[in-house]
């Protein structure tokens, strides 16, 4: 499936609603899973992050460190799915590591246990998607250049970072500089699809 499609498509989003589905689709490292329970659990790593003190910028970081422990704990079998959110676990996860970024910046963290009253992920609409692919091509126009390609080459027409890089497809020579660009994009892009969606009432 291509990213337009699951990032639009209803039935997607209700074929990974399903938490077994969801899981298992972790446990074979499929992308669109990873992305569903990365845009799931990011606005809860963004209320760890500012609970402890630190700087938002951190939050990509500490989401894709703690996704990476999880898909490892899965992969080893240490995590077994019970019939819980996945995303559940990765907001533990994620206190921890956002716990070992205080003591690397020398800030006095908070205890674990403050951090008690952050919503379970299923009792919020985190991203909300539209029927109409054509959402799609507006929603990138919005965004802009070089917003627009770096989102188009790597999530609809599949090129990988070195793809993109050795073909000088972008701007970007280095390949941490676009997924740094590409994570800063996919937040635009996200907040537009939420406007869009207050604005139609939908």
């Amino acid at each position: 499936m291509s990213f337009a499609a699951w990032f639009f498509e209803p039935s997607a989003n209700k074929r990974f609603a399903d938490h077994e589905v969801l899981f298992q689709g972790l446990l074979q490292l499929e992308q669109a899973a990873v992305v569903y329970l990365q845009l799931q659990s990011r606005p809860f790593v963004r209320k760890i992050i500012r609970g402890f003190g630190l700087s938002d910028d951190l939050v990509e970081e500490v989401l894709n460190k703690s996704t990476l422990i999880f898909l490892k704990k899965i992969e080893q079998g240490k995590y077994q799915f019970q019939g819980n959110a996945p995303s559940t676990y990765l907001i533990e996860v994620a206190k921890r590591v956002a716990l070992m970024e205080t003591r690397n910046t020398g800030q006095m963290a908070e205890s674990l246990d403050q951090h008690k009253d952050i919503a379970d992920p299923e009792s919020e609409v985190l991203l909300q998607r539209s029927e109409s692919a054509e959402l799609v091509a507006q929603f990138l126009d919005q965004l802009g250049e070089p917003c627009k390609t770096v989102i188009r080459l790597y999530h609809i027409e599949g090129y990988s970072d070195e793809e993109v890089i050795n073909q000088q497809l972008t701007r970007y020579t280095t390949v941490d500089s676009l997924k740094m660009k590409r994570s800063d994009c996919m937040k635009k892009l996200i907040q537009i699809a939420r406007q869009w969606k207050i604005s139609n009432n939908t």
